[in-house]
This record gives C-alpha cells, sequence and structure tokens, in this order.
C-alpha cells in the first residue's frame, strides 16, 4: 500500500528563522511558498485561516527528491510557546536526517552557533549519530550509516 515518504509538517513560531536555519545552515532547498486564496473564507468559514487570505501559508523544503519538510506560518492565536516534542508524549518524538560526514555535519552547526544536545556516537544500531534541535526546539537526529548500519544490513528485522 505505501510506496514511499512523502513529507513531514512542522507549525514554525518563525517562518525568517526557520528557513535559515533548514536552508541556510542545513543546505535544504525551498521548493516553493504556498499562498492562502482569496476565497479562502468561502471553503472555511468562521476558521482561523479565513484571516489568512492573500498571505503566506506555508513552505515546502526538499530534504532529497520527493522527500519534503513542510513549515507552516504561524495561524491566528497559535500558542508560540508551546516547545517541541518530547518522549513523555504520544505522538511525534523527532526527525532524522541522514548525512554523508557526521563530522562535518556536526562542525558547521557548532560554526553557525547551534548548540549540539549530544556527542557523536555509534548507536546500538551500528550507525553515528547525534542530536540538536530546530528554532522551535523540534529534535533532530543526524545520522551517518556505516557499512554495518542495520537500516542497511537486515532485510527484516532481526532476532
Amino acid at each position: 500500500m505505501v510506496s514511499g515518504f512523502s513529507h513531514l509538517a512542522f507549525n514554525v513560531s518563525d517562518m525568517e528563522k526557520a528557513l535559515n536555519f533548514y536552508c541556510g545552515i542545513l543546505g535544504l532547498k525551498k521548493m516553493y511558498e504556498m499562498i492562502v486564496p482569496e476565497n479562502i473564507g468561502d471553503l472555511f468559514p468562521g476558521q482561523p485561516i479565513a484571516d489568512m487570505a492573500g498571505k503566506p501559508d506555508l513552505v515546502y523544503l526538499q530534504i532529497s527528491p520527493g522527500v519534503l519538510l513542510e513549515l507552516f506560518y504561524p495561524k491566528p492565536g497559535t500558542d508560540l510557546n508551546s516547545g517541541g516534542p518530547n518522549y513523555e508524549k504520544i505522538g511525534y518524538v523527532h526527525l532524522s536526517l541522514l548525512v554523508k560526514d557526521i563530522e562535518q555535519a556536526a562542525e558547521t552547526l557548532l560554526q553557525q552557533g547551534i548548540e549540539l544536545d549530544s556527542d557523536i556516537t555509534l548507536g546500538p544500531d551500528q550507525t553515528y549519530q547525534f542530536w540538536a534541535k530546530d528554532p522551535d526546539g523540534n529534535r533532530i537526529e543526524f545520522m551517518q550509516y556505516t557499512d554495518q548500519s542495520f537500516q542497511l544490513i537486515y532485510k527484516e528485522a532481526p532476532k
């Protein structure tokens, strides 16, 4: 039934900061920005989105071909201090991004003033990893596969 991964979406508190982080620092490519149609009030009467007619709604960023990150501008009434996800709640926990050079990725973030939440480690899945957060506190795992990474060598769950 499922044929691939399409996108992950975040509400952001500050689009400029989010775009600087994801495009300027991480190197994702901005694909397009969607503007809320002028007739949105006819489609969704009384909904908060109706107040955004003619304004930007979201930006799509390319992670890799066909895999996108969707960033939504804050809607009227959005709690901008709600913080990112955590392991103590059901639902989203983190975004994981694959990098070619884990040391270079960590150094790039540090040079841009992004604090790392962990050192680079070799995880139990035999994949190098470290952690950081985006401007809204969403946890991001950066991973570099090895020739022994479980994600590459197992065709089914290990027994």
